[in-house]
């Protein structure tokens, strides 16, 4: 029986924008949202369940709720879970004496829900968040989106947007000040996502993508675009730039430092591009964030030991932050 494991974390800056009129900072109406969220707890008994996916005809319900969240003077930090609840097909048990299988059908009044650990950093005015990578649970763009909620004039009234900017190991800034010319680069991304994409990144590229998939129905595509050797230098092309490549890299750059749900469309981007300066780099959207690690064991079968975790990760998360802030 395995009873340790390796959870990973990445890392996001937590920016509201006030509405006019309005000189809260973002750690001031992150501070509110919790506030809220844990008086209709503790006063009403009850959790504020929000859909991700409201007023989508297509897409199963994507009802998220923070469970929970407790302050650590000592830290200076909060210690949050957020649920996901399940919807559609359901998991069956499994007996381990003789591999029999039974349906999971007798919830009552219950649902399953998988849970996503995160913590939030204030001491500055600008909240950090280190937020567990799950797959299968609530992940960055849902955060964003319930705080987002919560601050807006649909509830407390006080931000009118919230963005989640996810730390990289390099910057999406820095690659677009910087580049120069397109190497390579790497697109995967799934047919029934690529609408989506065509009207975000705008451009002849993406939509012949979408066509494409339209017309023989992929699982998922990839392209793999190749546009000179690493070690050429664009000066021994005769000074040759592919503009075509540069425009269409920086609107899918922009588009994504825009809006994290793209990168959520998207399943995988690399690029290998050339700067300014002469010399080559490569970006890749999935593996270059951040990340935190830390071993933990379980409480019971299946279940964190969410104490040792935070633990673990509060002093990982610190000394990072030590360097990041200079």
């Amino acid at each position: 029986m395995i009873d340790k494991t390796v959870i990973k974390f990445h890392l996001f800056d937590l920016v509201f924008t006030p509405y006019n009129g309005n000189t809260k900072s973002s750690k001031s109406i992150l501070v509110d949202c919790i506030q809220r969220i844990n008086d209709e707890r503790t006063q009403n008994g009850q959790a504020i369940v929000l859909d991700r996916h409201e007023g989508r005809k297509d897409e199963l319900p994507r009802n998220l709720f923070v469970a929970s969240a407790a302050y650590s003077h000592f830290e200076k930090k909060y210690k949050c879970r957020i649920a996901l609840i399940r919807a559609g097909k359901i998991p069956t048990l499994v007996n381990k004496t003789n591999y029999s299988i039974a349906e999971f059908d007798k919830l009552d009044s219950h649902d399953i829900a998988e849970i996503t650990n995160f913590y939030i950093d204030v001491n500055g005015k600008v909240p950090v968040v280190c937020c567990e990578f799950n797959s299968n649970g609530p992940r960055i763009n849902d955060i964003e989106y319930y705080f987002r909620q919560i601050s807006s004039h649909k509830m407390l009234r006080i931000s009118k947007s919230c963005r989640a900017m996810i730390h990289m190991k390099m910057p999406i800034n820095d690659v677009l000040d910087s580049i120069s010319d397109v190497l390579k680069f790497e697109i995967k991304a799934r047919p029934n996502r690529l609408n989506y994409l065509t009207a975000e990144v705008q451009g002849a590229f993406i939509g012949s993508m979408n066509m494409l998939a339209n017309t023989i129905q992929p699982r998922s595509l990839r392209i793999d675009a190749f546009f000179r050797d690493r070690g050429k230098k664009s000066k021994e092309l005769h000074g040759k730039r592919n503009n075509k490549a540069l425009v269409f890299v920086k609107k899918v750059l922009s588009a994504i430092q825009k809006d994290n749900k793209i990168a959520d469309d998207i399943d995988d981007f690399m690029l290998e591009f050339e700067r300014k300066d002469g010399t080559e780099d490569v970006f890749n959207l999935l593996k270059g964030k951040v990340e935190i690690e830390a071993e933990c064991s379980f409480k019971t079968a299946g279940n964190l030991n969410t104490k040792e975790l935070f633990e673990k990760v509060s002093k990982e998360f610190g000394n990072y932050l030590e360097k990041y802030n200079g």
